[in-house]
């Protein structure tokens, strides 16, 4: 074709053919431009299913318009032949310049390729077939993402199964190649796929044969990055490593998540990077000077780098490489309780000069107050007026000023922070979202946690682990540091403490396998190191003045505090109790210590559908949750567990509605997390992991309660949210929900993705939680034939945290609402609203309605709180 002219396009030379098209370099002969033509491979053009997914590239593409994606300018036809006019890129595939020879270059594309596909993935496009020869890098360094001839353009033509494991194989999501569901986050993986090409030359999974490399990525690790780029930061490690996760869940969500690791990647690595100062001598620069005196100063050099390498070797020997802990305890410290007149306290402060502590305190009517006191005499007093509905954590300034605290005012509207002076007067707000603040040592500042996806209390825009700080007077709020490793928190407050200079953080990263490590970076270089590699929970943590990090751990059986130099060594215990600790904050001077012992109490209580006639049904000293009554009222399945929260173990339990003749159903060493009668009341289903696995190893188990054997495993899933007859399962994994057959076999997704479908309403509507930003709240949508939910949805005015409950039938949603916690109804599906009478007091949350729907099932909290004042702790 070279030399023709097609239409008004004269061809000037091929430039290059795959599988979906053969490309040429051509000229407009109107708007006298150099473009790309695009046609099917010779012999396809007739056949139908090639013609229809080289439209449907077209259309995908011709919809984006970003600077980092190849422009269609037209789909045009001559003489039977349809081909698409594209931007002509001058410039080089990252096929022709891989390896990226610096990493920064390679970050850079990495962010503009992320940077596209964000694009496209908004406009519902998703590539299917990213890899280093679809990417071009043009004479201005741009990138520029090329054919779409995979494309999948939602509610467009769908391909057939034969078709549904096209692209690239050494750059296919596992799903892809499984022929499973392909979406934005199988286009995340190649591009971490494409990535790791640049800096390392080579892709992460390869084989000599196509068997081999499928069986790589559907079964090996590829090899750390660090073995072909000795110097990648760990962030990178990190990055890599979500991306590149078999399980689309455990990967980024949204490659806008990967997209803000990729930014702070190359701001923290460009930190790093300098250039010689002016005057020294760069390598292979001649010295001056005849030959001899040369060879003297060249040696003089050598002696003085060989001495500074010595030096610097030892230097980090001594500070990076583990030593025996020089921590010593005193055997004369004391300890004694502080006389506070409450049972309900939550976490601490303690004054540099040990003289005040500042604490959260629980009324009866579980309203929060700050209160502070003196460590050696007088009575507690309350400094805050607000009757928060919560608050967590608290902390003192260094110059016992200011008290900053979180707070939860009514449900909804999220966790801030505030400061009040410690002699009390007004409050005000420093930060709309955020918990658990720590004054920076110099006082300048103030950091916060923002940790969770959208609709928690306190979200961050990644939905990771973040920690930000603020000035006092509400200024300059800046990210300081982002975990996105991180599985998530399993309580609050989620810790983190500032080195005493500031220039680093040390925080407790949660795994997901339930428990944490404690981790440290330096803020400005970015690099991180681990200290403790214990697998056990972890709650707070404290950097002393003289660079120890106090924390609290269940390694040795019960949680107690515990002391590691802050270069890393060995732990050392200090306290050995067997009440549960959750925290301790340590004075300047290391002489004083106060931490809170605390022991959760739950019990079931059963209330008239307004609230009325309260009556308590457990009464001894047990952790009591996700309680469901029997569909004829009689008895009541729930999960009881220790009081100690850093004892996982939770169990299955049967009990009569009155709380007598409690037998348990499940056994060995497990968690139990929900439950949930089938209609008929001859079934239980409930979810079970074992103790120390991630919640993806949670399974659904059906279980008869009335006639106890063995469980049975039913499906894999997170939890189980109800029966919606007696013959299906509604369950809940992957931030969907499906409709699973008690019997066995293949479930059916309800509803869209990051919805969560907690009920099914009888009269053909679907209620349920969404997730996504900008739609949190309860919604309804009417039901297919099929069972599905479809058509437009309308919002509810339930409170989007409130606690839910309904009968089996869900004709009504019954929920609290208001910092007063009035009871209230919603008749489905008009949406007609009552307002019943009160929630009971305390904290208490609706567990369930009973079938019949004239009562509620409460599970209620209570504590029992001590601070203790220990001195003289070290030698």
């Amino acid at each position: 074709m070279i030399g023709t002219t097609v239409s008004h396009y004269r061809i000037l030379e091929k430039l290059g053919e795959g599988g979906m098209g053969v490309v040429y370099k051509a000229e407009d002969l109107t708007l006298t431009r150099a473009v790309a033509l695009k046609f099917l491979p010779h012999g396809l053009e007739a056949h139908e299913p090639e013609r229809a997914r080289f439209l449907q590239e077209a259309r995908s593409a011709a919809i984006l318009n970003h600077p980092n994606i190849c422009t269609i300018h037209e789909i045009a036809e001559a003489e039977g032949q349809q081909f698409i006019v594209m931007e002509y890129v001058e410039g080089k595939t990252l096929r022709e310049i891989v390896p990226v020879k610096k990493m920064q270059d390679a970050i850079t594309y990495g962010i503009q390729i992320a940077e596209a596909l964000q694009e496209a993935h908004t406009k519902g496009i998703v590539h299917r077939d990213i890899k280093a020869e679809n990417i071009m890098v043009n004479s201005k360094n741009q990138v520029k993402v090329m054919d779409f001839g995979l494309a999948k353009l939602k509610g467009s033509l769908k391909l057939t199964k034969a078709t549904s494991t096209v692209g690239t194989l050494a750059y296919m999501a596992p799903e892809q190649i499984q022929g499973g569901e392909v979406d934005a986050r199988s286009d995340i993986f190649s591009l971490a796929v494409v990535l790791y090409e640049m800096l390392a030359g080579q892709p992460p999974f390869r084989g000599e044969h196509e068997a081999a490399i499928i069986y790589s990525i559907l079964n090996q690790e590829p090899e750390p990055i660090q073995k072909y780029l000795p110097e990648a930061p760990i962030e990178l490690l990190h990055l890599l490593g979500r991306a590149l996760e078999k399980e689309p869940e455990d990967r980024y969500q949204a490659v806008g998540e990967m997209l803000i690791d990729l930014r702070r990647l190359k701001k923290d690595s460009s930190r790093v990077l300098r250039q010689p100062p002016q005057g020294e001598t760069r390598r292979g620069a001649v010295l001056p000077g005849p030959p001899e005196a040369r060879h003297r100063v060249q040696r003089k050099w050598i002696w003085l780098g060989a001495a500074a390498v010595v030096v610097i070797c030892s230097l980090l020997a001594i500070v990076f490489l583990p030593r025996a802990s020089t921590v010593k305890l005193n055997p004369d410290r004391t300890m004694r309780i502080l006389p506070i007149p409450f049972a309900r306290v939550f976490y601490p402060s303690l004054s540099r000069d040990g003289n005040w502590i500042v604490f959260p305190v629980a009324d009866e009517n579980d309203r929060w107050d700050v209160y502070s006191m003196n460590t050696s005499s007088g009575e507690p007093a309350r400094v805050t007026h607000e009757e928060n509905l919560s608050t967590i954590a608290v902390d003192l300034s260094p110059d016992v000023g200011q008290i900053a605290y979180d707070r939860l005012l009514v449900p909804g509207e999220g966790r801030g922070l505030r400061l009040v002076p410690f002699q009390g007067g007004a409050s005000r707000t420093v930060a709309d979202t955020g918990m658990g603040a720590l004054w920076r040592p110099d006082g300048e500042r103030i950091g916060y946690v923002r940790a969770g996806r959208s609709g928690s209390d306190i979200p961050s825009a990644s939905g990771h682990f973040e920690i930000w700080s603020v000035k006092p007077d509400g200024t300059d709020n800046r990210l300081e540091l982002i975990d996105t490793v991180a599985s998530g928190y399993t309580r609050e407050p989620v810790s983190f403490c500032w080195s005493p200079d500031g220039a680093s953080i040390a925080w407790v990263r949660t795994k997901g396998e339930g428990y944490g490590e404690v981790m440290v970076r330096h803020l400005a270089t970015g690099r991180e190191r681990q200290l403790t590699f214990d697998k056990k929970e972890i709650d707070e943590v404290t950097w002393t003045m003289d660079d120890r990090i106090l924390f609290i751990s269940n390694k040795s059986g019960h949680a107690n505090l515990w002391v590691i130099p802050a270069a890393g060594g060995e732990a050392v215990q200090v306290t050995q109790g067997t009440v549960p600790l959750l925290s301790a904050r340590i004075s300047a001077d290391n002489r004083k210590i106060v931490y809170l012992e605390m022991e959760m109490i739950w019990h079931i209580w059963i209330s008239a559908l307004d609230g009325s006639t309260p009556r308590q049904v457990t009464t001894d000293d047990v952790l009591v949750g996700r309680a469901k009554f029997s569909p004829d009222r009689n008895s009541i399945a729930a999960v009881i567990g220790d009081v100690d929260i850093f004892k996982p173990e939770t169990h299955l339990y049967l009990m009569d509605r009155d709380g007598k003749n409690r037998r348990k159903l499940t056994s060995g060493s497990a968690t139990v997390t929900s439950c949930a009668w089938s209609l008929d009341g001859k079934w239980l289903a409930y979810t079970s992991r074992p103790l120390g696995q991630p919640a993806d190893s949670s399974g659904v188990y059906l279980i008869q309660p009335f006639n106890p054997g063995g469980a049975r495993l039913l499906c894999k899933a997170w939890a189980v949210l109800q029966w919606l007859d007696n013959d299906d399962v509604i369950v809940w994994k992957g931030m969907k929900t499906w409709r699973q057959p008690a019997k066995g076999g293949s479930p059916t997704q309800l509803y869209e993705d990051s919805t969560n479908v907690n009920l099914i309403h009888g009269k053909g509507q679907i209620v349920f939680y969404d997730y996504r930003q900008g739609r949190e709240g309860w919604w309804t949508v009417p039901i297919t034939p099929d069972g599905k939910g479809a058509g437009v949805p309308k919002k509810k005015v339930v409170p989007s945290d409130a606690y839910v409950a309904a009968p089996a039938d869900v004709r009504f949603l019954l929920y609290t609402k208001g910092a007063e916690k009035d009871l209230w109804r919603l008749w489905l599906p008009g949406g007609k609203e009552e307002r019943l009478g009160k929630a009971l007091p305390g904290s208490a949350y609706m567990a369930d309605v009973s079938m019949d729907g004239k009562e509620i099932l409460w599970t209620k909290t209570s504590s029992r709180s001590k601070l203790v004042l220990m001195e003289n702790i070290f030698e």
